[in-house]
């Protein structure tokens, strides 16, 4: 009877170690849904992160119709979101620091932030979210209030864009004015793929990178600058003469 039982117990042991052992490296996906009020309309986003025991990194999944182009946007707007750079938000859990791209313009730059900066609140409410068992945390950060619904069934604690740090995944987070929302769609713990595609892009190799507190001091100075030229009259090729509308997109972050 005793030796059944250890049986038992070296094969419960030798399983959870699998487990763990996928979940050291593996890939994650998203939609991102945001909701541009100034444009009254809807995006979405698909992202895939890549990660391994001590790193990860998200990416934007390019769509097949993306064209760069700002078509569908009201004729007197200029929506600013031109780069050739990839978006990516790149977490190093080993030394809690966090690198990832933000636009100022029509530049990107890289923004260094620090790790883990949600004080979540974990409540009692449970609920089943395709097949996961989840619960709901709550926390408030730069601004905006977030409910989020994460899993202990896949031990890993991560999440989308900067989201971290709860018992498990996260298979769902939002602000409570759904502005952004992010929601799992995949999760693939025997994905292959090199190690060196976890990190940051080689484009941005050169790039000097600010701190969040540099970023949001260049960010307002942009929008001074973008309102001072929509005040100002300008005549098309075709004789035309009015004012244009430059916008920057919303921050998720709005301090």
């Amino acid at each position: 009877m005793r030796r059944k039982y250890l049986l038992n117990f070296l094969l419960l042991i030798f399983v959870l170690h699998s487990f763990c052992a996928k979940a050291q490296k593996g890939t994650i996906s998203y939609k991102l849904t945001v909701n541009e009020k100034n444009l009254s309309r809807e995006m979405q986003q698909n992202l895939i992160i890549y990660f391994d025991k001590l790193n990860s990194v998200e990416l934007r999944i390019k769509q097949k119709n993306q064209s760069g182009n700002n078509q569908g946007d009201d004729l007197n707007q200029v929506r600013v979101l031109k780069s050739g750079k990839p978006t990516f938000v790149f977490k190093d859990f080993s030394r809690k620091k966090l690198l990832l791209s933000d636009y100022i313009g029509t530049k990107k730059v890289i923004l260094m932030d620090t790790l883990n900066n949600f004080k979540w609140r974990i409540l009692k409410e449970k609920k089943k979210i395709g097949n996961f068992n989840c619960r709901k945390a709550e926390t408030a950060f730069r601004g905006r209030l977030y409910e989020a619904w994460y899993t202990e069934d896949v031990p890993i604690q991560n999440g989308p864009w900067k989201f971290c740090g709860l018992p498990g995944l996260i298979v769902m987070v939002k602000d409570t004015a759904s502005d952004f929302v992010y929601e799992l769609t995949g999760v693939d713990l025997k994905a292959r793929f090199e190690n060196n595609v976890i990190g940051i892009p080689v484009a941005y190799e050169k790039d000097k990178v600010v701190t969040y507190k540099e970023f949001r001091t260049l960010y307002r100075k942009k929008i001074e600058d973008y309102i001072r030229l929509s005040r100002v009259e300008q005549t098309t090729p075709e004789g035309i003469t009015g004012t244009i509308d430059l916008h920057m997109p919303e921050k998720q972050e709005k301090f």
